[in-house]
Protein backbone atom coordinates (compact mmCIF):
# COMPACT_ATOMS: atom_id res chain seq x y z
CA UNK A 1 0.00 0.00 0.00
CA UNK A 2 1.61 3.21 -0.76
CA UNK A 3 2.08 5.64 2.01
CA UNK A 4 0.52 9.03 1.62
CA UNK A 5 2.42 12.16 1.84
CA UNK A 6 1.87 15.72 2.20
CA UNK A 7 4.57 17.79 1.75
CA UNK A 8 5.95 21.72 1.88
CA UNK A 9 8.21 23.76 -0.43
CA UNK A 10 9.62 27.09 0.06
CA UNK A 11 10.91 27.26 -3.03
CA UNK A 12 8.55 27.51 -5.81
CA UNK A 13 8.21 23.83 -6.21
CA UNK A 14 12.21 22.70 -6.51
CA UNK A 15 12.73 21.27 -3.22
CA UNK A 16 9.74 19.31 -1.14
CA UNK A 17 9.96 18.81 2.79
CA UNK A 18 8.01 15.96 4.22
CA UNK A 19 5.14 16.72 7.22
CA UNK A 20 5.52 14.64 9.75
CA UNK A 21 1.77 13.84 10.24
CA UNK A 22 0.05 11.08 10.93
CA UNK A 23 -3.28 11.89 8.78
CA UNK A 24 -4.16 14.96 6.46
CA UNK A 25 -6.63 15.60 3.91
CA UNK A 26 -7.72 17.65 0.70
CA UNK A 27 -11.18 19.52 0.43
CA UNK A 28 -11.82 21.89 -2.78
CA UNK A 29 -15.69 23.66 -2.30
CA UNK A 30 -17.24 25.62 -5.20
CA UNK A 31 -20.37 28.32 -4.77
CA UNK A 32 -23.88 26.95 -5.56
CA UNK A 33 -25.12 30.46 -6.93
CA UNK A 34 -28.80 30.30 -8.28
CA UNK A 35 -29.82 30.62 -11.37
CA UNK A 36 -33.56 29.29 -11.65
CA UNK A 37 -35.83 31.43 -13.81
CA UNK A 38 -39.45 31.99 -14.60
CA UNK A 39 -40.92 29.00 -16.35
CA UNK A 40 -38.57 26.42 -14.15
CA UNK A 41 -40.25 23.85 -11.77
CA UNK A 42 -36.77 22.56 -10.68
CA UNK A 43 -34.11 25.11 -8.95
CA UNK A 44 -31.48 25.76 -10.98
CA UNK A 45 -27.86 26.52 -9.86
CA UNK A 46 -24.67 27.32 -11.53
CA UNK A 47 -21.39 26.97 -10.05
CA UNK A 48 -19.14 30.23 -8.56
CA UNK A 49 -15.77 30.93 -7.44
CA UNK A 50 -14.10 27.87 -5.90
CA UNK A 51 -11.48 27.68 -2.35
CA UNK A 52 -9.58 24.82 -1.51
CA UNK A 53 -7.52 23.71 1.35
CA UNK A 54 -5.22 20.81 3.09
CA UNK A 55 -4.83 19.92 6.68
CA UNK A 56 -2.89 17.89 8.12
CA UNK A 57 -0.98 17.08 12.07
CA UNK A 58 2.38 17.14 12.19
CA UNK A 59 4.31 15.16 15.37
CA UNK A 60 7.48 16.59 16.79
CA UNK A 61 9.19 13.10 16.35
CA UNK A 62 11.84 11.70 19.19
CA UNK A 63 10.52 13.74 22.24
CA UNK A 64 7.94 12.56 24.51
CA UNK A 65 4.84 15.04 26.42
CA UNK A 66 6.39 14.64 29.41
CA UNK A 67 9.80 16.25 28.21
CA UNK A 68 7.87 19.46 27.24
CA UNK A 69 8.97 22.84 29.36
CA UNK A 70 6.37 25.45 30.24
CA UNK A 71 8.12 28.40 31.58
CA UNK A 72 6.78 32.16 33.20
CA UNK A 73 10.20 34.80 34.02
CA UNK A 74 10.64 35.88 37.15
CA UNK A 75 12.30 38.48 39.20
CA UNK A 76 14.29 41.00 36.46
CA UNK A 77 18.07 40.52 37.55
CA UNK A 78 20.76 43.20 35.95
CA UNK A 79 23.69 42.11 33.39
CA UNK A 80 26.67 44.07 32.24
CA UNK A 81 28.85 44.07 29.17
CA UNK A 82 27.34 40.82 28.11
CA UNK A 83 29.28 39.39 24.69
CA UNK A 84 26.63 39.11 21.56
CA UNK A 85 27.28 37.62 18.33
CA UNK A 86 26.69 38.22 14.53
CA UNK A 87 23.52 35.79 13.67
CA UNK A 88 22.79 37.47 10.59
CA UNK A 89 22.98 40.47 8.31
CA UNK A 90 22.43 43.14 11.00
CA UNK A 91 21.19 41.15 14.10
CA UNK A 92 23.36 40.13 16.78
CA UNK A 93 22.15 38.00 19.83
CA UNK A 94 23.35 37.65 23.79
CA UNK A 95 26.45 34.38 24.27
CA UNK A 96 24.46 33.70 27.09
CA UNK A 97 21.02 31.95 26.49
CA UNK A 98 19.92 32.44 29.89
CA UNK A 99 19.82 35.69 29.52
CA UNK A 100 18.06 35.91 26.50
CA UNK A 101 14.66 36.90 28.31
CA UNK A 102 15.21 41.38 28.41
CA UNK A 103 13.20 43.05 30.62
CA UNK A 104 11.89 46.13 27.84
CA UNK A 105 10.98 48.43 31.18
CA UNK A 106 14.43 48.57 32.60
CA UNK A 107 16.08 52.28 31.66
CA UNK A 108 19.34 50.68 31.89
CA UNK A 109 18.97 48.89 28.75
CA UNK A 110 22.05 49.75 26.54
CA UNK A 111 24.04 48.55 23.76
CA UNK A 112 27.86 48.92 23.18
CA UNK A 113 30.09 48.86 20.31
CA UNK A 114 33.65 48.52 21.30
CA UNK A 115 32.68 49.86 25.06
CA UNK A 116 30.68 52.87 23.91
CA UNK A 117 26.62 53.33 23.46
CA UNK A 118 25.68 53.31 20.39
CA UNK A 119 22.65 55.84 18.89
CA UNK A 120 19.24 54.94 18.93
CA UNK A 121 19.21 56.38 15.41
CA UNK A 122 21.61 53.37 14.95
CA UNK A 123 19.53 50.45 16.00
CA UNK A 124 16.73 49.35 13.96
CA UNK A 125 14.73 47.09 16.42
CA UNK A 126 15.35 44.92 19.72
CA UNK A 127 13.68 41.83 20.35
CA UNK A 128 13.64 41.62 24.20
CA UNK A 129 12.17 38.26 23.70
CA UNK A 130 15.18 36.81 22.47
CA UNK A 131 18.19 39.04 23.72
CA UNK A 132 18.57 40.34 19.77
CA UNK A 133 19.15 43.79 18.16
CA UNK A 134 19.20 44.78 14.54
CA UNK A 135 21.00 47.38 13.38
CA UNK A 136 20.64 50.00 10.71
CA UNK A 137 21.41 49.53 7.17
CA UNK A 138 23.90 52.19 7.48
CA UNK A 139 25.54 51.33 10.82
CA UNK A 140 28.86 49.13 10.02
CA UNK A 141 30.07 47.76 14.08
CA UNK A 142 33.76 49.41 15.01
CA UNK A 143 34.58 46.47 17.44
CA UNK A 144 32.60 43.72 20.15
CA UNK A 145 29.37 44.36 20.36
CA UNK A 146 27.72 44.11 24.43
CA UNK A 147 24.94 44.58 26.08
CA UNK A 148 23.61 45.92 29.45
CA UNK A 149 20.22 45.61 30.88
CA UNK A 150 17.66 43.34 33.12
CA UNK A 151 17.08 39.78 31.87
CA UNK A 152 14.24 37.56 33.53
CA UNK A 153 15.48 34.29 34.82
CA UNK A 154 12.24 31.61 33.91
CA UNK A 155 10.67 28.68 36.43
CA UNK A 156 8.06 26.29 35.36
CA UNK A 157 4.53 28.48 34.93
CA UNK A 158 2.70 26.33 37.78
CA UNK A 159 2.09 22.42 37.70
CA UNK A 160 1.12 21.91 34.53
CA UNK A 161 0.82 18.53 32.44
CA UNK A 162 -1.08 19.45 29.41
CA UNK A 163 -1.61 22.45 27.25
CA UNK A 164 -3.03 23.68 23.89
CA UNK A 165 -0.79 26.73 22.01
CA UNK A 166 -3.31 28.40 18.97
CA UNK A 167 -1.93 30.33 16.80
CA UNK A 168 -3.75 31.38 13.86
CA UNK A 169 -4.52 33.77 11.20
CA UNK A 170 -7.37 35.41 9.56
CA UNK A 171 -7.15 34.40 5.60
CA UNK A 172 -7.89 37.88 3.97
CA UNK A 173 -9.99 37.38 0.22
CA UNK A 174 -7.85 39.44 -2.42
CA UNK A 175 -10.01 38.09 -5.24
CA UNK A 176 -11.25 40.32 -7.47
CA UNK A 177 -12.23 40.09 -11.50
CA UNK A 178 -8.83 39.70 -12.70
CA UNK A 179 -7.54 37.54 -10.27
CA UNK A 180 -10.25 34.96 -10.08
CA UNK A 181 -10.33 35.12 -14.53
CA UNK A 182 -6.37 34.07 -14.06
CA UNK A 183 -7.33 30.83 -12.00
CA UNK A 184 -10.01 29.86 -13.42
CA UNK A 185 -12.57 31.04 -10.53
CA UNK A 186 -10.64 30.46 -7.79
CA UNK A 187 -9.70 32.86 -4.71
CA UNK A 188 -6.66 34.59 -3.63
CA UNK A 189 -5.95 34.84 -0.23
CA UNK A 190 -3.57 36.82 1.81
CA UNK A 191 -2.54 36.52 5.91
CA UNK A 192 -4.08 38.90 8.14
CA UNK A 193 -4.36 39.50 11.76
CA UNK A 194 -2.92 36.79 13.94
CA UNK A 195 -3.67 35.13 17.40
CA UNK A 196 -2.19 33.47 19.59
CA UNK A 197 -3.25 31.94 23.10
CA UNK A 198 -2.53 29.41 25.17
CA UNK A 199 -4.05 27.15 28.31
CA UNK A 200 -2.33 25.48 30.62
CA UNK A 201 -4.14 22.73 32.25
CA UNK A 202 -2.67 21.17 35.78
CA UNK A 203 -2.33 20.50 39.57
CA UNK A 204 -3.66 23.45 41.54
CA UNK A 205 -0.72 25.41 43.69
CA UNK A 206 -2.00 28.06 45.50
CA UNK A 207 1.64 29.61 45.48
CA UNK A 208 1.67 30.28 42.04
CA UNK A 209 -0.94 33.35 43.18
CA UNK A 210 -2.32 33.02 39.68
CA UNK A 211 -5.52 34.76 41.32
CA UNK A 212 -3.57 37.75 41.85
CA UNK A 213 -1.79 37.86 38.23
CA UNK A 214 -5.36 38.15 37.14
CA UNK A 215 -6.85 41.03 39.37
CA UNK A 216 -3.25 42.75 38.86
CA UNK A 217 -3.62 42.41 35.11
CA UNK A 218 -0.03 41.46 34.65
CA UNK A 219 1.69 41.10 31.79
CA UNK A 220 3.97 38.31 31.67
CA UNK A 221 6.66 36.88 29.31
CA UNK A 222 5.96 32.67 28.67
CA UNK A 223 7.99 30.35 27.38
CA UNK A 224 6.84 27.10 25.30
CA UNK A 225 9.71 24.58 24.70
CA UNK A 226 7.75 21.29 23.43
CA UNK A 227 11.69 19.10 23.76
CA UNK A 228 13.00 20.77 26.86
CA UNK A 229 15.78 21.57 25.20
CA UNK A 230 16.47 24.76 24.20
CA UNK A 231 16.17 23.70 20.03
CA UNK A 232 12.70 24.88 19.19
CA UNK A 233 11.36 27.80 21.59
CA UNK A 234 8.18 30.17 21.12
CA UNK A 235 8.28 32.92 23.32
CA UNK A 236 5.19 35.60 23.86
CA UNK A 237 4.52 38.30 25.99
CA UNK A 238 0.71 37.29 27.55
CA UNK A 239 -2.07 38.23 29.96
CA UNK A 240 -3.87 35.58 32.32
CA UNK A 241 -7.78 36.04 31.64
CA UNK A 242 -9.12 32.88 32.90
CA UNK A 243 -7.96 30.85 35.93
CA UNK A 244 -10.68 28.05 36.84
CA UNK A 245 -10.20 25.15 39.63
CA UNK A 246 -12.37 22.35 40.18
CA UNK A 247 -12.15 18.99 41.95
CA UNK A 248 -13.85 15.38 43.44
CA UNK A 249 -13.75 15.48 47.14
CA UNK A 250 -10.56 13.58 48.48
CA UNK A 251 -8.96 14.54 44.72
CA UNK A 252 -6.29 16.68 43.55
CA UNK A 253 -7.37 19.77 42.65
CA UNK A 254 -7.40 20.61 39.08
CA UNK A 255 -6.64 24.29 37.44
CA UNK A 256 -7.26 25.81 33.85
CA UNK A 257 -5.51 29.14 33.00
CA UNK A 258 -6.22 30.61 29.62
CA UNK A 259 -3.74 33.50 28.52
CA UNK A 260 -4.38 35.41 25.72
CA UNK A 261 -1.43 37.25 23.73
CA UNK A 262 -0.73 40.73 24.62
CA UNK A 263 0.90 43.30 22.31
CA UNK A 264 2.76 46.32 24.45
CA UNK A 265 1.74 49.09 23.67
CA UNK A 266 4.28 51.33 22.03
CA UNK A 267 4.36 54.64 23.91
CA UNK A 268 5.04 52.74 27.03
CA UNK A 269 8.40 51.79 28.04
CA UNK A 270 10.50 50.36 24.87
CA UNK A 271 8.74 49.50 21.81
CA UNK A 272 7.88 46.03 21.03
CA UNK A 273 8.22 44.78 17.46
CA UNK A 274 8.00 41.10 18.12
CA UNK A 275 5.75 40.26 20.64
CA UNK A 276 5.61 36.57 19.97
CA UNK A 277 8.40 34.39 18.11
CA UNK A 278 9.62 31.22 17.94
CA UNK A 279 13.46 30.26 17.92
CA UNK A 280 15.01 27.47 16.23
CA UNK A 281 18.46 25.90 17.16
CA UNK A 282 20.18 22.92 16.22
CA UNK A 283 16.52 21.65 15.91
CA UNK A 284 15.36 18.09 14.66
CA UNK A 285 11.93 19.40 14.47
CA UNK A 286 11.16 18.48 10.80
CA UNK A 287 12.34 21.30 8.77
CA UNK A 288 8.56 21.41 6.95
CA UNK A 289 7.02 21.98 10.23
CA UNK A 290 10.17 25.02 10.71
CA UNK A 291 8.92 26.50 7.24
CA UNK A 292 4.87 26.15 8.39
CA UNK A 293 5.61 28.20 11.41
CA UNK A 294 7.98 30.91 9.37
CA UNK A 295 4.90 30.71 6.63
CA UNK A 296 2.70 32.05 9.35
CA UNK A 297 5.30 34.24 11.74
CA UNK A 298 6.33 36.71 8.19
CA UNK A 299 2.49 35.86 6.73
CA UNK A 300 3.61 34.73 3.72
CA UNK A 301 1.54 33.39 0.75
CA UNK A 302 3.97 32.19 -1.39
CA UNK A 303 5.38 28.38 -0.08
CA UNK A 304 3.90 25.47 -2.02
CA UNK A 305 1.70 22.61 -0.59
CA UNK A 306 1.14 18.98 -2.07
CA UNK A 307 -0.97 16.50 -1.01
CA UNK A 308 -0.04 13.31 -2.29
CA UNK A 309 -2.27 9.96 -1.14
CA UNK A 310 -0.14 8.01 -3.44
CA UNK A 311 2.91 8.93 -1.90
CA UNK A 312 4.17 10.33 -5.01
CA UNK A 313 3.65 13.18 -7.65
CA UNK A 314 3.46 11.70 -10.99
CA UNK A 315 1.34 8.55 -10.56
CA UNK A 316 -1.22 7.35 -13.12
CA UNK A 317 -3.75 8.49 -12.91
CA UNK A 318 -2.39 11.90 -11.43
CA UNK A 319 -4.04 11.98 -7.68
CA UNK A 320 -2.23 14.78 -6.01
CA UNK A 321 -2.71 18.37 -5.72
CA UNK A 322 -0.08 21.22 -5.20
CA UNK A 323 -0.46 25.34 -4.90
CA UNK A 324 0.73 28.14 -2.52
CA UNK A 325 -1.11 28.49 0.72
CA UNK A 326 -2.15 30.96 3.49
CA UNK A 327 -1.01 29.30 7.49
CA UNK A 328 -4.09 29.82 8.65
CA UNK A 329 -3.56 27.36 11.80
CA UNK A 330 -0.14 25.61 12.93
CA UNK A 331 -1.33 25.24 16.53
CA UNK A 332 0.82 22.81 19.23
CA UNK A 333 -0.63 20.73 22.00
CA UNK A 334 0.85 18.35 24.19
CA UNK A 335 0.59 16.61 27.35
CA UNK A 336 2.43 13.77 30.19
CA UNK A 337 0.71 11.12 27.77
CA UNK A 338 1.03 12.47 24.34
CA UNK A 339 3.33 13.71 21.88
CA UNK A 340 3.81 17.29 20.72
CA UNK A 341 1.55 17.50 18.11
CA UNK A 342 0.70 20.78 15.63
CA UNK A 343 -3.02 21.02 13.71
CA UNK A 344 -2.38 22.95 10.65
CA UNK A 345 -4.87 24.41 8.56
CA UNK A 346 -3.31 25.60 4.90
CA UNK A 347 -5.64 27.29 2.97
CA UNK A 348 -4.96 27.49 -0.76
CA UNK A 349 -4.33 30.41 -2.49
CA UNK A 350 -5.11 30.66 -6.44
CA UNK A 351 -5.00 27.60 -8.37
CA UNK A 352 -4.09 24.06 -7.63
CA UNK A 353 -2.45 21.67 -10.12
CA UNK A 354 -3.00 17.96 -10.41
CA UNK A 355 0.42 16.35 -10.32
Amino acid sequence: MAAKKIQISTDGGSTWLDLPGSQGGFSSEAEEIDDTVLGQTFKSNDVGMQGWGISSDGIFKGFSGYLAELKQVGTPTAFTSEAMTLVSGKTYQIDDATKSIWDRSSSSMVIDDNASPVAAADIESIDYLFGRVTFVDSYTPSGSITADGEYFPTAAAGCSNSYNLTMSADAIDTSCFNTAQANDGTRTFDSGLRTVALELTGIYDASEAFKTMLTDRAEIIIEIDPAGDGSSVARGFFKLTTQGQQGAVGALEEETLNFTLSVPDETTNAAVDTPFSWQHTATTLSPAIVAVLNSWLNELNTYQVRYLPSGAAGQSPLDGVQGAFVATDVSLSGGLSNMNTFQMELQGTGQYTIV
